[in-house]
């Protein structure tokens, strides 16, 4: 499971970017914390023997971990570029 470790700003109502701030938020919030755990378990598994028992495990959550990253990164592409597309050209 991942924790909360932070949460970002919102964006002030006057940014251009707050129609979308929450949803940009959320997502970059999950990729920090899901990249936080990715990066202890790469970690651990490093220390950890190929005949360590507990390797299984450690090897499992990261992969649930890089699956969850990619669950919010995409996404976060996505609506980035949605508001970027909006912005007025200068």
């Amino acid at each position: 499971m991942i924790k909360k470790t932070r949460q970002s700003a919102v964006a002030e109502k006057d940014s251009f970017l707050a129609p979308s701030s929450s949803l940009l938020d959320n997502h970059f919030d999950e990729i920090l914390e899901t990249t936080e755990e990715i990066s202890g378990l790469v970690a651990m598994l490093k220390t950890l023997s190929p005949t360590d028992a507990k390797r299984d495990e450690y090897e499992g959550r990261l992969y649930v971990a890089l699956t969850h990253l990619d669950h919010h990164v995409k996404p976060a592409i996505k609506e980035w570029d949605r508001v970027v597309d909006r912005m007025p050209e200068d």
